[in-house]
């Protein structure tokens, strides 16, 4: 009887020290993904850099005041979107920290702004090719203007500039490693890119 108590004791023991843990398959399903080898080639990786600024500029589009005044927007935007976004004012044009690209495209944008050419998103590759760019011209409109009138924006580094100029541009810097990791495999076995 003691024999089979111990047993019973041991067995009992031995169950609740196998502690039953349901995993979450979806996320072991996604790193797999992440983990998988990715051959994408150089405009593979142009086209996920374009649709995903395109995706981040359509946000930032959206509601120019709020994503002006408000920076936890841009935070949890960058942060939902693996990337940096960062406002460049138009008089940061003149200041030594701006980056040379940056100021190559500002020049560009506000060459194409003083002939009235339509000022649309670029994106461009820095250096060698670690990150890339993606640029969103902000326009001088009247709510933005009314906006900074009654300081509802009180970002100090934007000042008011004539009606249709260029306000800024917003940069949106997007790492290859995370364009990479983000891509879905079957898009690319599928030659969709």
């Amino acid at each position: 009887m003691k024999i089979q108590g111990c047993i019973l004791f041991l067995g009992m023991l031995a169950l609740n020290a196998c502690e039953f843990k349901r995993m979450d398959t979806a996320k072991m399903k996604q790193d797999m993904e992440n983990q998988q080898i990715k051959h994408v080639t150089r405009s593979q990786l142009s086209t996920l850099a374009s649709e995903k600024g395109d995706e981040i500029g359509r946000a930032l589009q959206q509601q120019p005041i709020r994503v002006l005044s408000t920076p936890a927007v841009v935070d949890s935007l960058a942060q939902a979107s693996a990337s940096r976004i960062v406002f460049v004012p138009a008089k940061a044009l003149n200041e030594p920290q701006t980056d040379a690209k940056i100021k190559e495209v500002f020049a560009a944008y506000q060459y194409s702004a003083e002939k009235h050419l339509p000022l649309e998103t670029n994106i461009q590759q820095i250096g060698d090719g670690s990150e890339w760019v993606y640029t969103v011209p902000v326009i001088m409109t009247k709510e933005v203007n009314a906006a900074l009138v009654n300081k509802k924006i009180t970002n100090p580094v934007i000042e008011s500039v004539p009606e249709n100029d260029l306000l800024g541009l917003w940069t949106v810097y997007l790492s290859r490693k995370e364009l990479i990791r983000q891509v879905d495999p079957k898009k690319l076995e599928k030659k969709k890119l």
